[in-house]
């Protein structure tokens, strides 16, 4: 027996004493028996399936073993899933053949994407004992499953074995609409204080078995607009890559890790992808609510301040001592949280399901018209539009920047920001041998403005500690000369900037 679908779930954490509760909450609605999950994940020793987006596994449910393959898509919550059972009931792991996958959509994904996998390195590489507690609720549209997990993850290196404790909450689409699923997420969120993690039990696995602590920092998604594409395709596309890089490093800030820097500046590239985008598909009314505009507000606004600190302890400080000054005790930036004391929020994790709703709503909110129309002139001509508009901007705030206050080149400074975004989303859409020379100069521009900002910033925060501590005129002096050097190089970055043509 084989079955294909397309499964769509979202997994919540929680805090450990919310446990009893939630498991209460589903036994209340039906999930009166656990069911003992057993499962084995096949890899090669390299690991290939697993850093490609592809899960392979043989889980005992019951008596029945289960043979799945699952591939990842451009959606960080939809994966493509194949199951066949396997004709064994016995206790023992039963035979199992990648092969028998290869006549359907899942298998032949893997085999485009590993054209050259050696099936013959395949192995049992982690293992997983599960009880889970679930129960089937019925929706306006459909059907969805609530799936309480409990239990380990085990590997076995070279005779020593690690494990790792499962404590999740599974919320997948049965049938129905996609809404239903973050409807629910949000129940949980607002009642139990759960918050959205994109680690599943095959990446947690391969981590633990590799001896890494969490999955790197999660850069931003290229994406390629082919000619074929229509209006709702581009918008799915676009939002799916921020989200491919908001989720994953969000997940790793809300757990305990320590060293943090670098997924808390890829959460904040990847939130500004995401509110460039939102300014190109306000003509399909896709925007934020007023709710979500705050909290998002709100949270670049934390994230800054751990930017600012970061700036004063690894780059300003060594200098400083270099120069035998006295270095900048920040201890109000050092004294910060650890991020996850506002990412794990009910505000910011309310704020990631209005952002995935933002996709899952598309067929309905953008008209039946588009669903056909190609990416000719009438959709590139709003696109354009915008990026003249923010051009001519830059280019009369520029021509007067050595007279602009501080405050305004900031200001000067998101709008290049805007525009080197969106010219990442739409590559596709440039002149050729214009684009390179443009983004080469528009990232150098961006590079010392950024520089220059910080340096404000920093100014701002040590004239204020003067009057206490009036060793750090020092550091006051060598800034304020490094401001007006660094203006400099600003200027001169931005003139030759301005003189080259526009890559689009």
């Amino acid at each position: 027996m084989q079955n294909t679908s397309r499964e769509f779930e979202i997994k919540l954490l929680f805090p450990n004493g919310k446990l009893k509760a939630i498991e209460n909450f589903i036994i209340s609605k039906g999930g009166l028996r656990r069911q003992h999950l057993q499962a084995a994940y096949i890899d090669t020793p390299d690991f290939l399936l697993t850093k490609s987006g592809v899960a392979f596994r043989i889980r005992k449910e019951g008596r029945q073993w289960v043979q799945t393959l699952k591939i990842s898509t451009l959606n960080p919550l939809d994966r493509i899933e194949h199951n066949v059972i396997l004709n064994s009931q016995t206790a023992s792991l039963p035979q199992w053949s990648i092969a028998s996958h290869q006549e359907d959509r899942a298998g032949q994904l893997l085999f485009k994407i590993l054209p050259n996998l050696s099936i013959e390195s395949l192995a049992i590489q982690y293992r997983t004992d599960i009880w889970r507690r679930k129960v089937l609720i019925n929706t306006r549209s459909g059907a969805l499953e609530y799936a309480l997990d409990q239990g380990m993850i085990y590997t076995n290196n070279q005779g020593t074995e690690k494990k790792e404790l499962v404590q999740e909450l599974e919320i997948e689409l049965k049938e129905g609409q996609s809404t239903d699923v973050l409807r629910h997420a949000q129940i949980m969120i607002k009642r139990f204080k759960a918050y959205i993690d994109t680690v599943s039990k095959s990446e947690r696995g391969y981590l633990l078995a590799s001896g890494i602590i969490v999955s790197p920092p999660k850069r931003a998604q290229s994406i390629t607009l082919k000619k074929s594409f229509d209006e709702v395709a581009l918008i799915d596309s676009m939002l799916n890559a921020c989200l491919s890089q908001i989720l994953p490093n969000q997940s790793v800030l809300a757990s305990d890790y320590e060293r943090y820097d670098e997924h808390l500046h890829q959460l904040r590239v990847g939130l500004r992808r995401l509110k460039t985008i939102l300014k190109y598909f306000t003509q399909y009314h896709i925007v934020l609510s007023e709710a979500g505009t705050v909290a998002l507000s709100e949270i670049f606004s934390r994230l800054g301040e751990y930017r600012d600190g970061n700036y004063v302890s690894e780059i300003l400080n060594p200098i400083l001592i270099e120069h035998n000054g006295p270095p900048i005790p920040l201890k109000e930036i050092k004294g910060l949280p650890h991020p996850q004391s506002f990412i794990r929020e009910q505000s910011f994790q309310l704020l990631l399901l209005e952002m995935m709703s933002l996709g899952v709503k598309l067929p309905t909110q953008v008209e039946g018209r588009i669903q056909t129309e190609r990416l000719t002139s009438s959709v590139k001509k709003p696109i354009f539009k915008i990026l003249n508009k923010t051009l001519d901007f830059s280019i009369k705030q520029a021509s007067k920047l050595s007279n602009l206050e501080d405050d305004a080149i900031h200001t000067l400074r998101k709008k290049l920001k805007f525009l080197r975004y969106s010219l990442e989303f739409f590559k596709d859409l440039c002149i050729r041998e214009r684009f390179k020379p443009f983004f080469k100069l528009l990232t150098s521009s961006l590079e010392h403005l950024g520089h220059f900002n910080d340096i404000c910033v920093a100014i701002s925060r040590i004239e204020a500690m003067t009057a206490s501590d009036p060793r750090l005129f020092f550091a006051l002096g060598w800034l304020k000369a490094e401001r007006l050097r660094t203006r400099g190089l600003c200027e001169k970055s931005i003139k030759e900037l301005f003189q080259t043509k526009p890559a689009w």
